[in-house]
């Protein structure tokens, strides 16, 4: 597949799984968006302001799972799912915020930048770690270097997501 229908194919993603997890909102209940995001990220239900673990999991524990699954032969394709569930929560919790917390500012300047940019740094990190198929006639570049900068990207998109949540709740 040519890299830029490749690019598209994700972003489409993206889009789909946001546009599902709103959907699935209107589906739920109050209480089951409440345990849901209390699983996944309780950050969204704005209680206060979160610990830097609060933070560090829900960034760290998606890429975590997309290595494990990308190392195995057989489960590589498998990692883009959870790309697509990433932008599913995004979505979810997106509306959660705007419908029941009425927090359109923590939606504007933290939740909707940080996390359209996780799903991005994720979406890239699925494209260097899955490679191409064999019959892909692509000059070969190392992969340290790679995932190097995707991580570089994610610690920087942390610090500005921290700053952010700082001055939000410094606000409040």
């Amino acid at each position: 597949m040519n890299r830029s229908f490749q690019i598209i194919y994700f972003f489409l993603i993206i889009a789909i799984g946001f546009i599902g997890g709103i959907l699935l909102l209107q589906l739920s209940t109050v209480e089951q968006a409440e345990w849901l995001i209390r699983k996944m990220d309780s950050r969204v239900l704005l209680q206060g302001k979160p610990s830097i673990w609060q933070s560090l999991l829900p960034v760290v524990i998606p890429f975590a799972i997309v290595s494990l699954l990308a190392s195995h032969n057989y489960l590589r394709h498998v990692a883009r799912v959870v790309v697509v569930l990433k932008s599913a929560f995004f979505g979810y919790s997106a509306g959660y915020l705007i419908d029941t917390q009425n927090a359109f500012w923590s939606y504007a300047a933290w939740w909707f930048p940080f996390q359209l940019l996780y799903s991005i740094v994720l979406m890239v990190f699925c494209i260097v770690l899955v490679p191409e198929p064999v019959y892909a006639v692509r000059k070969k570049l190392p992969i340290l270097p790679r995932v190097i900068v995707v991580l570089i990207a994610t610690l920087v998109i942390l610090g500005g997501e921290l700053l952010a949540i700082h001055f939000i709740y410094k606000l409040k």
